[in-house]
């Protein structure tokens, strides 16, 4: 017999972490600014990297930049992602032993649990907050180090979104040439410079949405030319149309 489940879609978003739960179907092909980390709550679901064979699992990480589809078959989707900027991303490499540049396959019954449990239960987001520490094993030992010239380019990208700094200008003000200065980029954050900002502007753009409810507004106070830029950059980087995800989901807190 057919097992039923709840099926509604939750978005919470952290300094370091967001998480999302949904039903899900298929995701085409796109690629994240970060690590994520992809768990089907109640069966396995179907992921392929590029041109490769489809691959059936209950849990997956795939490395920031990769390309890959997902295919949940109208399971129930749960991923992390841990933003590469913060001590969270210490704390999970830490937890979950995998290679930083390929996909990694296994199964982890206290993830999965968890999960479902905050899944099913729905709790206060201080809860969720809490229970993801508890699973990241968050002890306060770690405290992730940026080289300052890369940390002053994420603040500058961060605190003014709407601003299309040049490399070049990155650059001088880092003391360093263009070259130089993508290559240090790029090793501090495992993307380009461009997308690591686009990345910073779509979830800046979510909770954006989540205060005003106008994808257009939200859209252009995080930078994007218009409401059709951030919906080309969201599928590029989630696979799926934003609208279809905010005309469905239940609860986003950011």
């Amino acid at each position: 017999m057919l097992k039923l489940y709840p099926a509604y879609m939750r978005l919470f978003i952290w300094r370091g972490r967001s998480l999302y739960f949904g039903p899900s179907v298929h995701l085409n092909v796109h690629a994240y600014a970060t690590v994520v980390l992809h768990v089907g709550i109640y069966r396995p679901f179907r992921i392929k990297i590029a041109n490769g064979a489809w691959q059936s699992c209950r849990c997956a990480i795939v490395p920031a930049g990769t390309q890959h589809e997902l295919d949940f078959e109208g399971g129930i989707h749960g991923k992390i992602f841990i933003e590469r900027d913060s001590s969270d991303f210490l704390y999970f490499k830490r937890r979950f032993t995998c290679p930083e540049q390929s996909l990694s396959f296994f199964q982890d019954f206290e993830l999965i649990d968890k999960l479902r449990w905050i899944y099913e239960l729905d709790p206060d987001k201080s809860v969720i907050e809490n229970c993801l520490d508890s699973l990241l094993q968050c002890d306060g030992d770690l405290n992730l180090v940026v080289d300052p010239r890369v940390q002053a380019a994420i603040n500058l990208i961060c605190n003014e979104p709407d601003c299309n700094f040049s490399q070049e200008y990155l650059a001088e003000r880092a003391d360093l040439s263009s070259s130089r200065f993508l290559h240090l980029f790029k090793e501090h954050t495992d993307v380009p410079y461009r997308r690591f900002r686009t990345w910073k502007r779509l979830f800046l753009a979510l909770e954006n949405l989540n205060a005003i409810d106008n994808m257009t507004i939200a859209a252009l106070n995080a930078g994007f030319s218009d409401a059709t830029h951030f919906s080309h950059c969201f599928r590029d980087n989630f696979g799926i149309n934003p609208a279809y995800v905010f005309r469905g989901i239940n609860r986003f807190e950011a």
